[in-house]
C-alpha cells in the first residue's frame, strides 16, 4: 500500500509539474521552485521505497532532503510575495546558510556519522524504509522544523494585525499548506509509522499550491494586463534610449507603420526618414516632457491610435522612453454615436427618471395611507398636514435670505412631509386604534413611532433618493414632536438645536390636530387654534416660524 502511495505520488507530481510548464507563459520563478521541492521529495521518497541496495536508498534520503531543507525557505519567500513585502535579505542569508548546513551534514554522513549513528535498509510488506539511528546533529534538522513553525504563525498573526491590503485567505492557506506537511512529518516520527502519509501531505500540498497559481499569478497585474492587451492585436510599443536611439518595437506597430522596420538598434531617427517620428516623438519632445505621461491621438489609414509616451527608470536614473499605441478606432465611432444620440437619450433618460420618482413617491404616500388606515384618531392627517406645509413653504420662501434656507430646500420639506407618521406602522394596534387617552406605558410605547419613522425612511430612501432628501425625511420623521424648549421627544433637543424642517413640521402637525376632530375631542375653532400656537411660541414652537406661520391663516383656513 505504501509502494502505491509513493509511487502515485511520484507520477502525480511529475504530471502536475509538467502541467504548469505547458499551461504558464510566465513562471513565477520562487513558486515554481517550490513546487520542484515538493517533486523532488516525493521523487526522493518513491526511489527510497524501490531500492534495491542501500546505497541507492542513501542517495534517494539525500534528494528527500534538498528539498526538506530547502522548500521552508521558500514557502516563507512564497509568503512575503504574496503579502507584498520584501524578503529580508539577512533572514534570508541566515536561513539559507542554516539549511545548507544541515544538508552538508546529511551528504557527509557517511564520513562523520554525525547526522546518521547507523542506517539500514529494511524490506516490510512489499516495500522498502530506511531504519536510522539518529546522530547529535539531526537536532539541527529539528531546529529547522520549530523555527519555521514559529515563524509562520508569528508572520499570520503580524499580517492580520496590520490588514496589509493583500489576500489574507491565500497567505493562510499557504501557511497551512507548510504547517500541515511539518505536522505530517511530526506525526510520522513520534508514531514510528512506517506508512508514507508525508507523501499524502506533499500531494495534497502541490494541488493546493497549483488550484491558488491562477489566483497568486492575478497579484502581478501589470504583466497581466500588458499580456491581455497583446493577444488582443490592439497594442503597440517602441522603446527608445535616453539619448533617443532606438532600441526596439513589437510586430504590431510596425505593421501600422512600416518604416519603423528601417530603423537600426543603437541609432537615432532623423525626422526626415520617419512620418512616425514627425507626428509622434517630436510632438511629445516639444511637450519637454513637463508630465512624466502625455496622451495625443493620431489617424493612419483611416483608423485611430491613442499614442502616450512615458519615461523609463532604474531607480532614480533615467534610462529611456517607451511610446505605446492603443487602438481606438471603435472608441471613435462610438464617441459620434453618442454625440448624434445624446440629446435623445437624455430626454429619454430624464422622462424614465420622472416615471421612476413618481412610482417611488406613489408607494411612500401608500404607505403612508396604510398607517393612517390604522389610526382611529388621524383620518386624513398626513393629506391635510401635507397641504398645510405646501402653504407654509410658499410665504417662508419671502424669508429664505433670513432663515439661511434656500426654496429647493423648502420643495424637499413639503415633498417629505407625508412621510413624518411613517412610524406608526411599527406601533401595535391596540395602541394606536385606543379611542381614549394613553396610559403612561402606551404614551412611551407611542412614543417610538418617531425613532421607527426615521429608520423606516432611511431604509427606504438611501440609495434612491440623493443625500440631502434623504436627510430631510429623516429629520422630520425624528425630530417632528421636539419643543423648542426641549421639553419634547423623542432626544429633548431645544431651540435651534431642532433642525428647521422639523420645526416647519411641527407647526403644521399640531395645527391640524388642534382643528380636526378626535375621539377624544372636538375641533377647536381656527381663532381658537392660533391663539394657542400664539401662546405657545418660545415654547412648543420657533417663536419667528411660528409668527411668520399665523401669517398663512387666511390660506390655512381653505384647506
Amino acid at each position: 500500500m505504501v509502494l502505491v502511495i509513493d509511487f502515485i505520488a511520484f507520477l502525480l507530481s511529475l504530471i502536475m509539474m509538467a502541467s504548469v510548464f505547458i499551461r504558464y507563459k510566465k513562471l513565477d520563478t520562487v513558486f515554481l521552485l517550490f513546487l520542484l521541492s515538493i517533486t523532488m521529495n516525493c521523487i526522493g521518497r518513491y526511489m527510497t521505497t524501490v531500492s534495491q541496495n542501500l546505497e541507492t536508498a542513501i542517495l534517494s534520503n539525500k534528494i528527500m532532503y534538498v528539498s526538506a531543507c530547502y522548500a521552508p525557505v521558500m514557502l516563507v519567500w512564497v509568503l512575503f510575495k504574496l503579502s507584498n513585502m520584501r524578503f529580508p535579505k539577512i533572514l534570508a542569508t541566515i536561513m539559507t546558510v542554516y539549511s545548507s548546513v544541515v544538508l552538508f551534514f546529511v551528504f557527509t554522513n557517511d564520513y562523520t556519522k554525525l547526522y546518521y549513528k547507523e542506517v539500514k535498509l529494511v524490506r516490510a510488506n512489499g516495500y522498502n524504509y530506511l531504519s536510522k539511528v539518529y546522530g547529535p546533529l539531526h537536532a539541527l534538522y529539528l531546529g529547522v522544523m520549530v523555527f519555521y513553525v514559529v515563524f509562520i504563525l508569528f508572520f499570520l498573526v503580524g499580517i492580520f494585525l496590520k490588514r496589509r491590503k493583500i489576500s489574507q485567505k491565500t497567505v493562510l492557506g499557504m501557511s497551512l499548506v507548510g504547517l500541515e506537511v511539518i505536522v505530517l512529518y511530526v506525526v510520522e516520527k513520534v508514531f514510528d509509522l512506517k506508512t508514507s502519509v508525508i507523501s499524502i501531505g506533499y500531494l495534497v500540498a502541490m494541488v493546493y499550491i497549483i488550484r491558488y497559481f491562477d489566483r497568486i499569478n492575478m497579484y502581478d497585474m501589470s504583466a497581466n494586463i500588458i499580456n491581455s492587451i497583446e493577444e488582443r492585436g490592439e497594442y503597440g510599443y517602441i522603446v527608445f534610449d535616453n539619448k533617443m536611439r532606438y532600441v526596439s518595437a513589437n510586430g504590431y506597430i510596425k505593421e501600422i507603420f512600416p518604416e519603423i522596420n528601417q530603423w537600426k538598434v543603437d541609432h537615432s531617427v532623423t525626422p526626415s526618414e520617419s512620418k512616425l517620428y514627425n507626428e509622434i516623438v517630436e510632438y511629445f519632445l516639444q511637450m519637454e516632457w513637463k508630465n512624466n505621461s502625455q496622451n495625443k491621438v493620431v489617424e493612419a489609414d483611416d483608423r485611430f491610435y491613442e499614442v502616450s509616451i512615458r519615461t523609463l527608470s532604474h531607480g532614480r536614473k533615467k534610462t529611456g522612453y517607451l511610446i505605446e499605441l492603443m487602438d481606438r478606432t471603435v472608441e471613435q465611432s462610438y464617441y459620434k454615436k453618442i454625440e448624434n444620440y445624446n440629446e435623445a437619450l437624455q430626454q429619454e433618460v430624464e422622462e424614465q427618471t420622472k416615471n421612476i420618482l413618481h412610482i417611488k413617491d406613489m408607494m411612500v404616500l401608500g404607505m403612508a395611507d396604510m398607517v393612517e388606515s390604522r389610526d382611529n384618531n388621524t383620518g386624513g392627517h398626513i393629506k391635510r398636514t401635507s397641504a398645510i406645509v405646501d402653504v407654509f413653504s410658499k410665504r417662508l420662501a419671502d424669508y429664505c435670505d433670513e432663515l439661511e434656507i434656500d426654496g429647493s430646500f423648502l420643495k424637499l420639506v413639503a415633498k417629505a412631509a407625508p412621510m413624518h407618521d411613517l412610524g406608526k406602522i411599527a406601533i401595535d394596534d391596540d395602541i394606536l386604534r385606543k379611542p381614549g387617552k394613553f396610559t403612561e406605558e402606551e404614551y412611551n410605547e407611542m412614543k417610538r413611532h418617531t425613532t421607527e419613522g426615521a429608520r423606516i425612511v432611511s431604509s427606504i430612501l438611501e440609495g434612491v433618493e440623493d443625500d440631502e432628501f434623504v436627510e430631510i425625511a429623516k429629520n422630520v420623521a425624528l425630530y417632528h414632536h421636539e419643543k423648542y424648549n426641549g421639553k419634547g421627544y423623542p432626544t429633548g433637543v431645544s431651540g435651534e438645536q431642532i433642525p428647521i424642517e422639523a420645526r416647519i413640521m411641527a407647526l403644521a402637525d399640531v395645527f391640524d390636530a388642534l382643528v380636526s376632530e378626535r375621539c377624544y375631542k372636538k375641533a377647536f375653532t381656527f381663532d381658537q387654534a392660533f391663539e394657542i400656537i400664539r401662546n405657545d411660541l418660545g415654547e412648543h414652537f420657533d417663536p419667528h416660524l411660528g409668527k411668520i406661520f399665523i401669517e398663512c391663516r387666511q390660506d390655512l383656513e381653505k384647506i
